[in-house]
């Protein structure tokens, strides 16, 4: 799909996890309030050797807060660890993400992307970044919040204007 997307946004305004090259990442950017009432879309990209694979407007909010910074806030509140796979899910279902903890203090966060527009084709690709449950996750939670959470009061939320 083609997108507005500014490849090489600040990355002060980006959410990246792992290094490309490096392994495994994610990258969360152009975050816009298309509606101008507090909805919140971006774009998503995921490597690993051998895959890159994006999905654009994926849409993390409508009109309120964004259920993925609240997914990773309790994730931290909990780094002692929990059984099973903590899991969210974007509303049209583009963006899905898996948390599982592993030992040693460890979460497994595995990020899966799929375009919920039919001219997109039909796949689906995935890829797994593990981080330290305490700090890592900390430092990711408020990255998230920094931003993808609601602007400081008298700031224009990102790709509104009036």
């Amino acid at each position: 799909m083609d997108c507005d997307c500014d490849q090489n946004a600040d990355p002060g305004r980006a959410v990246s996890l792992g290094a490309p090259g490096a392994g495994t990442w994610v990258r969360l950017w152009n975050r816009v309030d298309p509606w101008g009432d507090s909805s919140i879309r971006v774009c998503v990209r995921i490597g690993a050797p051998g895959l890159l694979a994006a999905v654009h407007q994926v849409t993390l909010s409508v009109m309120g807060d964004c259920d993925l910074v609240s997914f990773f806030d309790d994730l931290t509140g909990d780094f002692t660890g929990w059984d099973g796979a903590q899991v969210w899910e974007s509303m049209d279902h583009d963006l899905r993400v898996e948390a599982v903890f592993a030992s040693r203090g460890y979460v497994g966060l595995t990020w899966t992307v799929r375009p919920w527009r039919h001219t997109d084709g039909n796949w689906t690709a995935s890829t797994t970044v593990v981080l330290e449950a305490g700090e890592q996750m900390l430092q990711l939670a408020n990255k998230l919040n920094r931003v993808l959470g609601p602007p400081a009061p008298g700031e224009l939320s990102p790709g509104v204007t009036h």
